[in-house]
């Protein structure tokens, strides 16, 4: 199971004197950024890399015991932008947020690998909104509309495209379809590459 812990009204004020769609997890939990780990967390995010595996100790928030799912994976697109002499400068990360994930049985070696794959479909539209960002353009003056439009979108495309995942895959449940669903988000990956 996925969820948007985003509030996804933050690119009211973009360019005024930059945005942040996500910096970081805007207070949903009241805890602060720190320094960059060498894990590759930040504060209580955990950023997406293909060296780093999401575990189950990953998975800290107390579960929902009325909640049907045996996990909930929180993920963000964390976007930060600003305007320097006139040209718009951006980064879109993908982060993982442990303080709001959480799982009712570790020992799972699928259930994982399903939260997992919702990471993964994450850096395809995190990678995806870098792609869309770059072409709109590097002008303070031109680009505010473009990318108000342009970030309201990624978040659609991403919030649909998670709940279309787990409803084929049947919450991970149905392992041809989750399989054939794999190999799609391997493949965007590696088409995306150039912007990882």
């Amino acid at each position: 199971m996925f969820t948007f812990p985003v509030l996804l009204s933050l690119w009211a004020n973009l360019i005024a004197s930059g945005f942040s769609a996500l910096n970081p997890a805007i207070p949903t939990d009241g805890s602060k950024t720190s320094k960059k780990e060498s894990t590759g967390t930040i504060g209580e995010q955990l950023s997406w890399s293909t060296d780093r595996r999401l575990s189950w100790d990953d998975f800290r928030a107390v579960p929902d015991a009325a909640n049907p799912h045996h996990a909930l994976t929180a993920a963000n697109l964390a976007v930060n932008g600003k305007c320097v002499n006139n040209t718009f400068v951006y980064e879109v990360r993908c982060v993982f947020l442990p303080t709001e994930s959480w799982t009712k049985n570790k020992k799972s070696a699928k259930l994982l690998y399903h939260e997992q794959l919702h990471f993964d479909l994450t850096e395809v539209h995190a990678r995806t909104l870098r792609k869309n960002l770059k072409s709109i353009g590097a002008s303070c003056t031109t680009v505010k509309d473009k990318m108000n439009l342009t970030v309201a979108a990624a978040f659609k495309d991403w919030k649909a495209e998670q709940e279309k995942f787990d409803k084929l895959s049947n919450h991970g449940l149905d392992l041809e379809a989750q399989t054939a669903l794999e190999e799609n988000i391997i493949a965007r990956l590696t088409a995306l590459e150039a912007y990882k």
